[in-house]
């Protein structure tokens, strides 16, 4: 029998992934924790409903995970899964929770660092790829999101930050591509080049906006008005 805490893969007994709920719905997080214990190698190790629980099983339980609903706020109005990326980087990842598809909230949490957004309608079905996928690193927008960025996405060349205008057509057009969520091997495909290239391509891009991470370089180009309203392809001042 494992220990709570625990969850078995090949035979063997292995710590799961610590995972806090932050929710003003009792009955969503009762379902929460129910799918993440379903042998998901997930545990959650506490959940809440108001601001300040939230923040103290944080800082209690430093879990690798915590999943945030939007609806939890500041005093000041900030959404709170902002703030938990910002004052915990690289130790405590954050998917947020959305009840609407804004592309304003998104930019900013980006920009905070937080690695997930998912949309309430669709939690239930991409909570657990999204966990997955933001506990090891990487980013995960809910596939709504990324449908209605995907007609959205434009390289506003007038104006923009002097960085993005260093990227040369190729790495404005892997920036966009990142913005929609997509992997290295998706990029790699859309593009028709190789998943080396494109990670060289990142490599650059990173470089050349100062950036931390892929995360990072996105919200640089939400906030400089890179990724904005209109359906052409991106474009830079640079060469291909």
């Amino acid at each position: 029998m494992t220990q709570r805490g625990e969850w078995v893969a090949a035979g063997e007994a292995i710590p799961a992934l610590r995972v806090v709920v932050g929710d003003p719905d009792r009955v969503l997080r009762a379902k929460l924790r129910g799918l993440l214990h379903m042998g998901n190698g997930f545990y959650v190790v506490g959940e809440a409903g108001a601001t300040q629980a939230l923040s103290d099983l944080v800082v209690r339980h430093r879990p690798r995970v915590a999943v945030v609903n939007a609806a939890l706020r500041l005093p000041g109005g900030a959404e709170v899964a902002l703030a938990v990326a910002a004052q915990t980087r690289n130790r405590t990842q954050v998917v947020l929770v959305s009840e609407a598809l804004d592309e304003e909230l998104l930019g900013r949490a980006l920009r905070e660092g937080v690695g997930g957004f998912v949309h309430r309608e669709s939690l239930l079905e991409e909570i657990v790829p999204a966990i997955r996928l933001v506990s090891a690193g990487h980013t995960f927008i809910s596939t709504s999101m990324i449908t209605l960025l995907r007609d959205r996405i434009a390289a506003v060349t007038a104006g923009v930050d002097d960085r993005l205008a260093a990227l040369t057509r190729r790495e404005a057009e892997v920036l966009a591509l990142v913005a929609t969520g997509l992997s290295n091997a998706g990029i790699a495909e859309k593009l028709g080049i190789g998943a080396g290239t494109v990670r060289s391509h990142l490599a650059r891009i990173l470089t050349k906006l100062k950036a931390a991470n892929r995360a990072h370089a996105v919200g640089i180009a939400y906030e400089s008005g890179f990724i904005a309203g209109g359906s052409h392809r991106p474009r830079a001042r640079g060469p291909a």
